[in-house]
């Protein structure tokens, strides 16, 4: 029987942002720290409004929520990657990294790419617009390493053509990534 079960991390992808859900080149962000990969959908507020004389509601009022949220931790700190993510010059020359004082919002697209489970099917999940803030975790012991440390707020794309925004995609395939045909017979 086919699973629709997502867990674990077999690679994280990013590129620049993209607004209209198309994104050609995807580069890898190596070592991902385990347990630091979480998406957190965040729910809105329902308020109901009850007429006094009766329990039936009258009318509903939803507030949206906060924007969706990714965070990832990597243990790699790797040039290319870090001037994605941080306001630095690198002199390769000598492999300094020098810091700015202003912050710096990274605008990525993420692809995450999970493991494949029992029956050999796995999950793609793409997010094309977020704004992502990096600091690090962790202190500079003997037996911990420091941990770039991601926070992506997730925004919106819209596809050529369409009328509704959307956020992320998931697509299920098989572990070679060959796309599965879900079509009922």
């Amino acid at each position: 029987m086919a699973t629709f079960v997502v867990g674990g991390i077999e690679k994280i992808e990013y590129a620049p942002a993209s607004l209209t859900g198309v994104v050609s080149t995807w580069k890898p962000m190596p070592n991902i720290a385990v347990g630091t990969v979480a998406m957190t959908k965040n729910i809105g507020t329902k308020t109901t409004i009850k007429k006094e004389d009766g329990n039936t509601a009258f009318v509903n009022v939803f507030q949206p929520a906060d924007g969706d949220t990714l965070t990832i931790g990597l243990l790699e700190q790797n040039p290319e990657l870090v001037q994605e993510l941080f306001s630095v010059e690198y002199d390769a020359e000598t492999t300094t990294m020098e810091y700015f004082a202003e912050e710096k919002i990274a605008r990525l697209a993420i692809r995450i790419t999970t493991v494949p489970m029992s029956d050999g099917r796995k999950a793609v999940i793409t997010i094309y617009n977020n704004d992502v803030q990096t600091g690090y975790v962790n202190n500079l012991t003997a037996d911990a390493v420091e941990q770039l440390a991601l926070t992506a707020s997730i925004g919106s794309y819209r596809k050529a053509g369409d009328t509704k925004d959307k956020v992320y995609t998931k697509q299920f395939v098989l572990a070679n990534g060959t796309v599965i045909d879900s079509t009922p017979a």
